[in-house]
């Protein structure tokens, strides 16, 4: 990008110095040309610096713009808020399962996990005491107004164990018979981010979170209809979710909490909503 950004720059240097010197010249014959001389030379010299002022004037308005960002004040969806401002459009992010210490699955093998994960039992999983507990409260701060949820997980080509979307099921389970989730859920491979490295996995995010708005607008949802919390999943992810919504219509979600004195997160989950949109400038 520098690299292009400094050819560009060179070009106009070097355009300009020609429209300086083709002025110079015209000045020069139009001299000869009150004297007598030179006056066949002037429509030439005249021409071309016309075309070069042309030319350097549509490079220069071409010159790349820089970035600036105008960020409205966040919405906190607290329980009054909610109804209001949940959408009927969501995307979010599961990681991969890992229980909390606190939680009743902490004593589960990795064999057991998998087996609750097939069989969806998620009340031996106990999600809301895992790291998909911010997936959960993502997913039920909406539940007032959400039609279609899509779950973009993980795949692990090389251990299935490995593999987030082998917890979605259970997760959408425990939605649906716990907190009453009458959306439709999109989740599975077209859906799910092949672990690789974090060039590719950012780049395939950013292809599913776009394919994923166009699939809602086949469902009627226009964009301002979604958003896309970027809380879980990992930062190639996160990355790709939030370069994927830089339009004005795209709003971002995280799910915040409470802090102590020394840091520590405490109290209860909320979701938050960030709208924002890109400016240029010079």
């Amino acid at each position: 990008m520098f690299e292009n950004l400094l050819n560009q720059f060179r070009i106009r240097q070097f355009i300009a110095g020609i429209a300086g010197l083709l002025l110079g010249l015209l000045l020069n014959i139009a001299s000869d040309w009150l004297s007598g001389a030179g006056n066949f030379m002037i429509p030439i010299v005249a021409v071309g610096f016309v075309v070069a002022l042309v030319v350097n004037g549509y490079l220069w308005l071409r010159r790349p713009a820089r970035v600036g960002l105008q960020l409205e004040p966040p919405d906190i969806l607290d329980e009054a808020a909610k109804p209001e401002k949940a959408r009927r459009g969501l995307i979010v992010f599961v990681s991969l399962y890992s229980p909390q210490s606190k939680s009743s699955a902490s004593s589960l093998k990795l064999e057991e996990r998998v087996e609750a994960a097939k069989s969806k039992n998620y009340k031996e999983l106990d999600f809301e005491n895992s790291n998909l507990a911010t997936t959960v409260k993502a997913i039920i701060a909406h539940a007032s107004t959400l039609e279609h949820c899509w779950l973009i997980a993980t795949i692990s080509r090389a251990n299935e164990s490995s593999s987030s979307l082998l917890y979605v099921p259970a997760l959408i389970e425990l939605l649906k018979e716990k907190y009453r989730m009458h959306c439709k859920f999109h989740f599975g491979e077209e859906f799910a981010v092949t672990i690789d490295d974090d060039a590719l996995i950012f780049s395939k995010t950013i292809d599913i979170v776009n394919r994923i708005f166009k699939l809602g607008k086949e469902e009627g949802l226009r964009e301002k209809d979604f958003v896309v919390d970027f809380t879980a999943g990992m930062r190639s992810m996160t990355l790709g979710a939030i370069l994927a919504c830089l339009d004005h219509d795209r709003n971002i979600q995280m799910i915040g909490t409470k802090y102590d004195a020394e840091g520590r997160p405490q109290g209860p989950l909320f979701p938050i909503i960030f709208s924002f949109k890109p400016i240029l400038r010079e």
